[in-house]
């Protein structure tokens, strides 16, 4: 399954009045994407506003939840949840999201990062990963997060999704000081560096020399030998997820992980 990321109210995510970067691009090219459910039918958007209505109400009174233990005044509700605003949108991939995660865990236990990361890899089994994981810092990247609100504290909760599905669910703010303390720590970068990543550092191959055993045991899919620079797939996603915290601050919406 890919991944994006997905800013904006979850009225307009859940009613699916949104469309991911593929089908922007697509469409920009006079072309038709079609995104179906795992049921294999198209995932076609919700139009009655009688339901959309209901969408909305049941998203104010989920949040409501996270009032709960706050020792702080909130804004009631919490973030408006109109289906009009606009949104954010990209698709890192997993390998490049892992990828961050891995720059954030290696920060962490002060290791050195993998130099090389490949299509299918699987970053939250890396080593270092899994013993960043072990430690429960309070860390939405290593916590398996799927939702950050815009909510001005910095905590990692377990809870059921608006769904009904058990999530890990984060606060923006905390997202946000994840990736300063990441720049911070690594690349000092500003703002039109950042940005630059988005598309320079998007997954380009690294041309490996090939050793003799994978002379002799070429696999026959090529795109799965494509080999890339860690650290340049986590930058790619530092991008995204920096455009993302941008917009989801400035607009007081949420992040999702979409897959």
């Amino acid at each position: 399954m890919g991944l994006d990321i997905y800013a904006g109210t979850l009225t307009r995510y859940y009613s699916r009045n949104w469309k991911n970067i593929v089908q922007q691009i697509s469409e920009e090219n006079g072309k038709k994407c079609v995104m179906t459910g795992r049921d294999g039918k198209e995932i076609e958007p919700i139009e009655d506003k009688a339901e959309i209505d209901e969408i909305r109400d049941f998203i104010y009174q989920w949040a409501n939840k996270f009032t709960t233990g706050i020792d702080q005044p909130l804004p009631s509700p919490l973030w408006d949840e109109n289906n009009e605003c606009g949104y954010f949108t990209d698709k890192p991939g997993w390998e490049a999201y892992g990828a961050l995660a891995v720059v954030q865990a290696c920060i962490l236990l002060n290791k050195p990062l993998p130099k090389y990361a490949k299509i299918g890899w699987n970053p939250f089994k890396e080593p270092v990963v899994e013993k960043a994981m072990s430690k429960n810092f309070v860390n939405s990247l290593l916590s398996d997060v799927t939702f950050w609100l815009p909510i001005p504290v910095k905590a990692v909760c377990e809870t059921l999704s608006p769904t009904g599905v058990e999530n890990k669910i984060s606060t923006v703010e905390l997202l946000r000081h994840e990736l300063e303390e990441i720049n911070r720590s690594l690349w000092q970068a500003d703002e039109p560096t950042i940005l630059s990543w988005r598309n320079d550092k998007y997954y380009n191959p690294v041309k490996k020399r090939p050793t003799l055993f994978s002379r002799f045991f070429r696999r026959t899919n090529k795109k799965e030998e494509e080999v890339y620079d860690t650290e340049e797939l986590a930058q790619c996603a530092y991008s995204m997820l920096y455009q993302a915290v941008k917009f989801a601050t400035e607009n007081k919406v949420p992040i999702v992980l979409d897959y």
